[in-house]
C-alpha cells in the first residue's frame, strides 16, 4: 500500500502564503465595495474577520489592495473607484509607528462648489460616526522610489504638489463589534469619504508653513461644535504629514506616490456624530474633538479661518 509521509507541519511556501494574504484581504474588503449604497444588515452579520494581530500586518492589507495585481482584488479596487489616494492619521495611536497612512478610493470622493449646490451625504450609506476638518494636497507629479535609505525633504515634497484644496473626511467602518484596533487600521484606518471643497491656491502661491496659523472650526447648524489647527497633523503640518507618507512609501515600501494622488493630511479638528454606531475603542479625549448633535438637513461646515469653508447636508 501506499502511505503518504508529507510533513504536514511544514512551513508554507511564498505562494500559499500570497493566496493566504489575498483570502483574507478579500474578506476584510469584501463589504467595502457596497460603501455609497443602502448597506444590508447581512453585509455585516456575515463578515470574517482575520485574527489580526500585528499593526504590520494590518497595514500590509491596505497597501495589497492598492498593488495588488490577483483578478479578484483588481475588480474589486475598480468596484471602489479606483485607488485615488492617501489619507495620513492615527497620530500618537501606536508607539511602534507614530503615524499611519490608508488608501482613498475613488467611490468616496464628494464634489463640493462654492458655485454648486451644497452636496448631501448619507451617513448610513457611509457608516460614518466622525467628521474631520482637514487640508488637501493633490500631486502634479510622480514622487519615484527611493534608494539606499535616501529621504525626501518637505522642500522636494512641495515641489511636487499642484494644488491645495479643503475638505471635510467622513471616517466609517464596516463593523463596529471587534474590540480589536487592528480590524480598523485595515479598514482604510476608518476612512469613509471626503467632501472636496474649494481650491484655495497653487503650490507656487502657497506659503506652506502658513497654513498651521488659520484657525480650523467644525460646525453643526449654527453651533461650534469643534475647533483646532493643521498643527495637528502628523508632523505638526500638512506638508511635514505628506512628506511622511512620501518617505513609508518611496523609502521604507519601494512604492511610488503617483501624480495626481489626493492627500489627505490628517485631520485640523474633528466631530463624534451622536447617534451613529462607533468602534467601541474608546480612548482619551482631545481638545479638538468634540460632538455633533445634528438632524436630518443639518448643514455640517468645515471652516478654515479666512481661507474658505466646505459644507455638507447631513441627511441619516
Amino acid at each position: 500500500c501506499h502511505c503518504d509521509m508529507s510533513d504536514q507541519s511544514q512551513p508554507q511556501s511564498l505562494e500559499q502564503e500570497q493566496e493566504q494574504e489575498q483570502s483574507v484581504l478579500l474578506q476584510e474588503w469584501a463589504v467595502r465595495g457596497r460603501i455609497g449604497a443602502p448597506p444590508q444588515s447581512s453585509d455585516v452579520a456575515n463578515l470574517s474577520l482575520p485574527p489580526l494581530s500585528t499593526l504590520e500586518a494590518a497595514l500590509a492589507i491596505n497597501r495589497t489592495m492598492v498593488t495588488a495585481t490577483h483578478p479578484n482584488i483588481s475588480r474589486l479596487r475598480e468596484a471602489l473607484g479606483g485607488h485615488v489616494g492617501w489619507k495620513m492619521g492615527w497620530k500618537g495611536a501606536f508607539a511602534e509607528r507614530p503615524v499611519l497612512c490608508g488608501p482613498l478610493f475613488g467611490c468616496g470622493l464628494i464634489a463640493s462648489s462654492s458655485h454648486q449646490a451644497v452636496p448631501e451625504v448619507c451617513l448610513s450609506a457611509h457608516r460614518a460616526f466622525c467628521a474631520e476638518a482637514e487640508f488637501c494636497l493633490i500631486l502634479r507629479r510622480s514622487l519615484p522610489p527611493l534608494q539606499n535609505g535616501q529621504t525626501y525633504t518637505e522642500e522636494q515634497v512641495w515641489e511636487a504638489v499642484d494644488r491645495v484644496e479643503l475638505c471635510i473626511e467622513l471616517c466609517g467602518a464596516r463593523q463596529f463589534t471587534s474590540t480589536n484596533k487592528y480590524h480598523y487600521v485595515a479598514d482604510a484606518l476608518c476612512h469613509s469619504a471626503v467632501v472636496r471643497g474649494p481650491c484655495i491656491g497653487k503650490r507656487e502661491d502657497i506659503d506652506p508653513s502658513t497654513l498651521t496659523r488659520h484657525t480650523v472650526e467644525l460646525f453643526c447648524g449654527k453651533k461650534n461644535i469643534s475647533e483646532g489647527s493643521a498643527r495637528n497633523n502628523p508632523g505638526d503640518s500638512p506638508l511635514a504629514s505628506l512628506t511622511i507618507l512620501a518617505n513609508e512609501l518611496c523609502g521604507e515600501r519601494g512604492m511610488t506616490l503617483e501624480a495626481g494622488s489626493v492627500v489627505i493630511g490628517g485631520h485640523c479638528c474633528q466631530a463624534q456624530l451622536e447617534g451613529r454606531p462607533k468602534p467601541p475603542l474608546g480612548g482619551t479625549p482631545r481638545p479638538e474633538w468634540g460632538s455633533a448633535s445634528w438632524r436630518e438637513g443639518d448643514v455640517l461646515r468645515a471652516k478654515f479661518g479666512t481661507l474658505g469653508e466646505v459644507n455638507v447636508v447631513l441627511k441619516p
